[in-house]
């Protein structure tokens, strides 16, 4: 089910991106920080229970995440060259610098302090949601050493917890700190950790359910003193608030249900390809934004492309990660395919 449960995030992270919002919130936030606790549980899962002992295990995960997240990216980021190269929209530039970064992904997540701007009216880079893949790939650096060593881990949470919370109350940069950097929302990702924790043992669910009541306390103080105005405060947590038990729930239904892999794998192509779809519509006008047509056509334009990606691209290099798992001792019946 947790394969349904992606698509209808990254469905989520496309309707934002074409200007829904509900009661005022953005509600692609709320799905970004939901992928981070996942990414998170993902991590804890294949270096505890998929990938064993080992000099190179350190590498292997590594290995095991570039081939899970490169790949697509740069199906998406190439497509979308190739619409800016044709069309000129948004008059680009390209310059060495911002390619490279582009192409790294992990600068991405800097773009406040650094230019990767391809784009130019308006600013964006090749794919303008790939700043929070720069995040993720920065706590796959991190976290098989936060996860593995119980003192680093409760004090890096408390540590980005409490950068979280001092951005959310525009002591730093609320956006930068409390949504988009590492350092504010690492403590997100080492919640999927006390997750899948939860998931493998009832007895480990008093510590998430700790934290589930720090972070309940958190949002009734900030809607009691007001302080849901500055950017996405109100989103972040609810985004805890809410994924926290639906990851739980979703993680332990056993009942298998048709075409979840196929949707846990087309939901990573979708929040890579929607926004050229969207420039696209907007290129050569092809339909009214907000209308019936734009919609089907964000929608359908956008599965064609992921599909397409997941097709050519991504079932290969999933073999491929088999195939490196099997020969290195991975415990074959924890195998993930979309994760």
């Amino acid at each position: 089910m947790l394969g349904y449960f992606r698509l209808i995030l990254a469905i989520t992270v496309m309707l934002s991106h074409a200007g829904v919002r509900i009661n005022g919130l953005n509600p692609g936030v709320i799905a970004v920080v939901i992928f981070y606790m996942l990414a998170g549980m993902v991590v804890t899962h294949l270096w505890q229970d998929i990938l064993v002992g080992g000099k190179d295990k350190l590498l292997r995960f590594y290995q095991d995440r570039l081939l899970r997240i490169m790949p697509l990216y740069l199906y998406a980021a190439g497509l979308t060259l190739l619409f800016l190269l044709i069309s000129d929209y948004g008059v680009p530039q390209y310059s060495k610098v911002a390619l490279l970064n582009n192409l790294w992904v992990i600068p991405l997540n800097y773009y406040m302090y650094s230019d990767s701007t391809i784009l130019t009216q308006p600013a964006w880079c090749l794919v303008p949601p790939a700043w929070s893949l720069g995040a993720e790939l920065q706590a796959y650096l991190l976290l098989p050493i936060i996860i593995s060593i119980k003192a680093v881990r409760v004090m890096t949470f408390i540590t980005s917890f409490i950068i979280y919370s001092v951005a959310n109350l525009a002591y730093i940069p609320t956006d930068f700190f409390g949504y988009r950097l590492l350092a504010g929302v690492l403590f997100i990702f080492i919640i999927g950790f006390y997750i899948k924790q939860a998931c493998s043992a009832k007895s480990k669910r008093k510590l998430l359910l700790l934290i589930y009541l720090l972070i309940g306390m958190n949002y009734l103080l900030f809607m009691y003193f007001e302080r849901f105005t500055h950017a996405y405060t109100q989103e972040t947590l609810i985004g805890l608030l809410v994924g926290i038990p639906l990851i739980l729930f979703f993680s332990q239904l056993k009942q298998k249900y048709p075409l979840n892999n196929v949707a846990g794998s087309i939901s990573y192509g979708i929040f890579l390809m929607h926004f050229l779809v969207i420039w696209v519509l907007d290129a050569y006008s092809l339909a009214q934004k907000g209308s019936s047509v734009y919609w089907f056509l964000l929608f359908s334009l956008t599965m064609i492309l992921a599909y397409i990606g997941v097709y050519l691209i991504e079932s290969k290099v999933n073999k491929i990660r088999k195939n490196k798992r099997d020969k290195n001792g991975a415990k074959k019946k924890y195998f993930l395919k979309n994760v």
